[in-house]
């Protein structure tokens, strides 16, 4: 009986224990992490970890927009520091120090930076009334059905005036009248399906965003087995158009922009900027839109470093550390701050006095940073200590420190295609000048935000389209950075009709495709001034002399 008695005790205790401060986990480290951990709970799966799908929203309730590089680039980050490492989720303490880095940004307003390679700025010019449709209906084409099955309707139905440039019966003349209609819209909508290959829409869409034009751009998802023209497309392909579209939505977002994956949502979102008199960065949650704020910040950094503290004072690999090695971890990680011992003995698990594993490291941080010295000091002194730390590392993609920057930025081909060892190196090297080059063997999406910082500290760009790859993700930041007013030197070649790329020959459908998406960042490059070449050779000398002649 007595035995009994003692077991519902102990059963009513737990249930009486607050989730946080079970099995010697104590979160909750004051109303800061008390604060965070009720949002948390509130998008946590059953195995109280935040799914990577979910992300985004307990971010947005806390009035923060994290771009989708970056909630991919926080999650490897957490899996990186993770114990145990999840690939898809993240636990509370990793949550609570993401957040505190977004806050410490947006409570710096930091001013949106510059490419090194820009030599003019756009500004955002107001369309010509004239000629104006509000609205211009760009993006895929036949086969696809959109516009008229869908937008055109809505658009008739909210008496919103409308360019659709898929015509039945194409003229020369349709030219001019389609480049004075897209030149007068207030809003440009592309939609990038999933029926077709959609490459000239995805550089056009790139490039309009870099103007600084007001986009609304629709991104569909493509289905697992993915058929253009009827063809089944292989696999390799597949995973470059996947990665066109993933840097796509990179670029868009960095501008803060935010990417539609719904055609309703955005032709919705549509009538309420133009009936609000509405920039498209300026949509919100209420919209229907997932907003976007400083897209291109890096993140994630501060829990790379707090992890590496940790692991230096748990020297046994038991996964906890002592309160003396938390205060010595405190210190190494914030530039010397000191963290109170008799406050963390005051707060400390009553299961476990005195042993603490990460997720209560990065708590007992977030939290007693927000304690003693006003909020927004101390956290933007730890985040900038933390980032210095970190940009002492080098970068590897054969370029050490992106804070140096580099002359020469060796876009374009890569897989089969060796311009840049044979060609391109020897010559910059010959002249003495320094150079980025991107390639890697296997290619991650994380590496998106990597290339980007690496890309916009050079002073020149130079983008090689080569006749024997397809280039999808190369073309669309060329035409991204030529929008942005930076200087590129492009060489593009054609495709010829039997190319195979990888030991894969492409279709008749898909070489046209590839050709179209070719024929129109020349035609672009050509309107812009840039410099263009199908010579590789010739390419590279031109931004040897560019740079050698003081330009920039």
């Amino acid at each position: 009986m007595a035995g009994l008695l003692g077991f519902l005790v102990h059963v009513v205790s737990e249930l009486r224990t607050p989730v946080e401060e079970r099995n010697g986990r104590r979160r909750v480290w004051g109303r800061v992490t008390r604060d965070l951990l009720t949002v948390y709970k509130q998008y946590a799966c059953s195995k109280n970890r935040l799914p990577t799908c979910r992300l985004r929203e307990a971010f947005n309730s806390l009035h923060l927009f994290p771009s989708n590089s970056q909630v991919y680039e926080m999650v490897q980050c957490a899996v990186e520091c993770g114990s145990p490492c999840e690939l898809d989720n993240i636990s509370f303490g990793e949550f609570c120090v993401l957040v505190s880095e977004l806050q410490t940004y947006y409570l710096r307003k930091p001013v949106t930076p510059q490419p090194r390679s820009m030599y003019r700025e756009r500004s955002s010019s107001s369309p010509c009334k004239r000629w104006q449709h509000r609205v211009f209906l760009g993006g895929s084409c036949n086969p696809t059905s959109w516009r008229q099955d869908t937008a055109i309707p809505f658009f008739k139905q909210h008496g919103i005036t409308f360019y659709n440039p898929q015509v039945q019966s194409w003229r020369e003349e349709l030219v001019e009248l389609e480049a004075r209609a897209k030149q007068g819209a207030d809003i440009l909508f592309f939609v990038i399906d999933n029926q077709t290959r959609a490459i000239t829409s995805m550089i056009e869409t790139a490039y309009l965003v870099a103007t600084r034009r007001q986009v609304i751009a629709i991104i569909h998802e493509y289905d697992k087995n993915i058929k253009i023209c009827g063809e089944e497309v292989p696999n390799s392909e597949v995973k470059d158009l996947l990665r066109g579209r993933q840097i796509l939505v990179d670029l868009v977002e960095r501008n803060s922009i935010p990417v539609f994956t719904s055609l309703n949502t955005a032709l919705t979102c549509t009538q309420t900027a133009l009936d609000k008199g509405l920039k498209i960065e300026e949509l919100i949650v209420d919209d229907g839109v997932q907003p976007v704020l400083y897209g291109y910040l890096k993140v994630g950094t501060a829990l790379l470093q707090m992890r590496e503290a940790f692991n230096s004072m748990d020297s046994t690999g038991s996964c906890h550390i002592s309160a003396k090695d938390v205060c010595l971890a405190y210190k190494s990680c914030t530039g010397g701050q000191i963290l109170d011992l008799e406050w963390l003995s005051n707060h400390r698990n009553r299961s476990h006095d005195d042993q603490y594993n990460f997720e209560a490291f990065c708590c007992i941080v977030v939290e007693y940073q927000r304690k003693s010295k006003p909020f927004i000091e101390k956290l933007i002194q730890l985040f900038r200590c933390l980032l210095q730390k970190l940009t002492n590392h080098s970068i590897a993609l054969n370029c050490s420190n992106v804070q140096e920057g580099r002359d020469i930025y060796l876009g374009g081909s890569c897989g089969d295609s060796n311009w840049r060892e044979r060609i391109a190196v020897p010559l910059l090297r010959k002249h003495g000048l320094s150079y980025a080059n991107p390639f890697v063997n296997d290619w991650e999406q994380r590496l998106i935000p990597i290339q980007v910082a690496i890309r916009e500290k050079c002073r020149l760009l130079l983008y090689i389209i080569s006749d024997r790859t397809r280039s999808i993700s190369s073309m669309i930041e060329a035409g991204y950075y030529i929008g942005k007013g930076c200087k590129v030197v492009l060489c593009v070649k054609e495709l010829p009709d039997d190319v195979t790329v990888g030991k894969e020959a492409l279709s008749e459908c898909a070489v046209k495709d590839y050709q179209r998406g070719r024929a129109y960042l020349i035609d672009l490059a050509s309107r812009e001034g840039v410099h263009l070449f199908d010579d590789v050779t010739e390419a590279v000398i031109c931004a040897i002399n560019y740079l050698k002649d003081g330009h920039m």
